[in-house]
């Protein structure tokens, strides 16, 4: 008759994505205990993995009516309006989680909402956060501080905004750079064009990865400032993830003729050609990135992960790109990881263990390596130490990319 070893089998199955076992779980703790706010919360996050806001507002309702002191009740609400670009709203439903049961995470879209507006007040509600606050909050408000350093209450709006929209738009704060970059269009209109045309590129970025209309801001931004790359690169990646690859590549590759040092443009035709079945372009294009970027590992992580994830021309390229990036930075777990798979597909295996046993060294949760090492395990005949290192791949995996390889592999 108790609720909660259901209550937590659902989090548990949450936190892996498993959202059918969580749906169930959260089913039976409610037949157990109809009036639970904690089930219908449970049930209301498995509603909007399955792309139904509007249950999963009613049910987020239901359990701030049942509990209103639920801890993230009202910021699980608030980040639904939030998605729905409804700011006012999900303002409100933030303000009421502070109210009832303060929570880093509302305070930190508190702080979001008003930087466009009032650098003071984000800045304050920022330094509020407590060091205890989970490591995302705490990462997300140091980025968000850091890039408000250069900004005061004297500073132009308009600057502060755009400055602010664009920063979260490089974390993929999708509705909170709307919001931002919004107000930088309607306060910056008197500004010359290449400014509105840079915060009309980034706005039309933002609505786009959102789900929302952005072509005409994309032309706008082209006919304001015809020599700034931004609109044709924020375009191409539209229409990549809408399967229009060759149209994709074009527009990348007008904008590497405004801007030929962009190593992200670079890096983005080189997916493009990855999807368009063209490995030796991709490749050309990744060591392009590389070289435009020469001190940006991020790049040359890129790189690897493509020689790595393809199996191509890994004994030529592959190995020696990643061996150089991990003499270069020794701590990057990922780095040692994709070594290891690289050195296993190359028949190094004693090469590969050491590598794979360095990430998981570094980075214990590194689920691709746990997987690597597994597959390392299983081929060198070792069952028992591959079966646990299965076990962990397939509690640890919350994107499912590796827990389904994981159980069909020990059947």
């Amino acid at each position: 008759t108790d609720a909660a070893p259901l209550l937590q089998l659902g989090q548990i199955y949450l936190w892996q994505n498993r959202i059918p076992a969580a749906e169930d779980a959260f089913n039976r703790a409610l037949a157990r205990n109809p009036s639970s706010a904690a089930a219908n919360a449970g049930l209301a996050e498995v509603r909007l993995r399955q792309g139904d806001w509007p249950a999963a507002l009613n049910l987020w309702h239901s359990a701030a009516g049942n509990n209103p002191n639920l801890p993230g009740v009202f910021t699980a609400i608030g980040q639904i309006h939030l998605s729905r670009l409804e700011f006012d709203a999900a303002q409100a439903a933030f303000e009421q989680q502070q109210e009832h049961a303060p929570d880093p995470a509302a305070n930190w879209y508190l702080a979001a909402l008003s930087a466009p507006r009032d650098v003071a007040a984000a800045n304050a509600r920022l330094l509020a956060i407590p060091p205890d606050a989970p490591a995302d909050v705490l990462a997300r408000r140091d980025y968000l501080l850091a890039a408000l350093v250069p900004f005061t209450a004297e500073s132009p709006p308009a600057e502060t905004a755009q400055a602010a929209g664009i920063a979260l738009a490089q974390i993929d704060q999708w509705p909170l750079a709307i919001h931002a970059l919004q107000i930088a269009r309607d306060a910056g209109q008197t500004y010359p064009p290449p400014f509105q045309a840079k915060t009309l590129a980034f706005l039309g970025h933002a609505l786009a990865q959102n789900g929302n209309p952005a072509l005409d801001l994309f032309e706008q931004a082209r006919r304001l400032n015809s020599t700034s790359a931004l609109p044709a690169y924020f375009y191409g990646i539209y229409l990549r993830e809408q399967g229009a690859l060759n149209a994709a590549e074009n527009e990348f590759q007008q904008a590497l003729e405004l801007d030929p040092d962009n190593a992200a443009v670079y890096a983005e035709l080189a997916q493009t050609n990855i999807e368009q079945g063209n490995l030796a372009a991709a490749e050309e294009m990744f060591a392009a990135a590389v070289a435009a970027a020469p001190g940006n590992p991020a790049m040359k992580l890129l790189q690897v992960k493509f020689y790595a994830t393809r199996g191509y021309r890994v004994a030529e390229a592959g190995i020696p790109a990643a061996e150089a990036l991990v003499k270069a930075d020794e701590t990057n777990a990922e780095a040692h990881d994709w070594l290891g798979w690289m050195y296993l597909l190359g028949g190094q295996p004693e090469k590969a263990e050491a590598s794979l046993r360095r990430a998981v060294e570094l980075e214990p949760n590194l689920v691709s390596a746990r997987y690597h090492l597994a597959r390392l395990l299983r081929l060198s005949g070792r069952p028992a130490e591959a079966a646990a290192e299965y076990r962990r791949v397939i509690d640890w995996d919350t994107t499912n990319i590796y827990r389904e390889r994981a159980i069909n592999e020990q059947q």
